[in-house]
Parts: structure tokens; C-alpha cells; sequence
């Protein structure tokens, strides 16, 4: 099965199982908190109606830094594609269902940053952080050898195998 359609079939069954047992979706975020200072990564974080308002304040100036924004939950919803295109050098998996796949993160799991990588894949850990800022080193000093290495590396960024993950399939 394409990566892509298994993706959202868990979420059209997630979203049933959901609607069977009379359990709610989590509600939209408010706003979504973006920080797009690492040229490697930009991470967005869901901010609910539960935050608390000392993290909200805090968001608020930090988005007074160049590269930092905080948008509200229907902005980001209609430029998703923009947001996730100004974090892309080089889309290896244009395919893989990022846009869908980040605002259902980003609802299910508000509070939680993830983030978009330079390859457009995603990034849930420190460890993939850095293993993201690591990669575009390499290819920018050696496109080539980036290549070899990825190939044999295995893809810790495919969001058609990290997005299930993030959403508990």
C-alpha cells in the first residue's frame, strides 16, 4: 500500500473509532506557535485553550524574534502548504501527505512541537533535530555522499512512517 493512503486511512479510522465510541476530536488549537530560526528545521507547536497563560505570554515574545511567529489556528490552516514550503530545500517525499498530516498533529496532540525538516520530512525528537541539522550539512558540502548515505541510513523522516506514529497508529 502506498505510504500516503495507509497514513489517512488511520486517521479516517481514528476518526471513526472516535465518532463510535461518542468520544469528541480534540478541538482546534488556537493558534499555532512557529519557529522557523534553525535553517535545518522549523518547529510548530499547537496552542489550545488550556495553555497556560504564562506560556502563552512567553510564546507572545518570542515571536518578536526575527523567525519566530505565533498565528492563529485558521491562518495556518488555509497556508499550511506556505509554511511547510518555506522549511523545504529539497521535498523527498512529495507524496507524503505533510500538510494533512501536521494539522492533524497539531490538533491531536496541541502542546507537542514537531517539526518540518529541510527535506520535508518530520522531526518529533531532539535526537531527529540534530540528526536534521547534521544532514543538511552534509548535503551542502557533498551532495553526493548525502545521497550514499541516506540510502543505506534508512529514512527517520518519512512523514508517511512518523506521522502514524505521532497520531498513536
Amino acid at each position: 500500500m502506498i505510504p500516503a493512503l495507509r497514513f489517512f486511512g488511520l486517521l479516517l479510522v481514528a476518526t471513526a473509532c472516535a465518532f463510535v465510541s461518542g468520544r469528541a476530536m480534540a478541538a482546534d488549537p488556537e493558534r499555532v506557535f512557529i519557529d522557523a530560526r534553525q535553517e535545518a528545521y522549523v518547529v510548530f507547536q499547537g496552542v489550545d485553550a488550556d495553555t497556560h497563560p504564562a506560556a502563552i505570554q512567553e510564546m507572545e515574545s518570542y515571536a518578536t524574534l526575527e523567525g519566530v511567529s505565533l498565528v492563529s489556528w485558521d491562518d495556518f490552516r488555509e497556508r499550511v502548504a506556505e509554511f511547510i514550503a518555506k522549511a523545504v530545500v529539497k521535498n523527498e517525499y512529495p507524496n507524503g501527505g505533510l500538510p494533512l498530516g501536521l494539522l492533524a498533529v497539531l490538533k491531536a496532540k496541541a502542546g507537542r512541537p514537531v517539526a518540518v525538516t529541510w527535506n520535508g520530512g518530520i522531526a518529533a525528537s531532539f535526537f531527529d533535530f540534530q540528526y536534521a541539522v547534521e544532514t543538511l550539512e552534509t548535503y551542502r558540502t557533498d551532495a553526493a555522499r548525502y545521497e550514499e548515505e541516506r540510502a543505506g541510513a534508512g529514512d527517520p523522516f518519512d512523514p508517511a512512517v512518523l506521522l502514524p506514529r505521532l497520531l498513536g497508529g
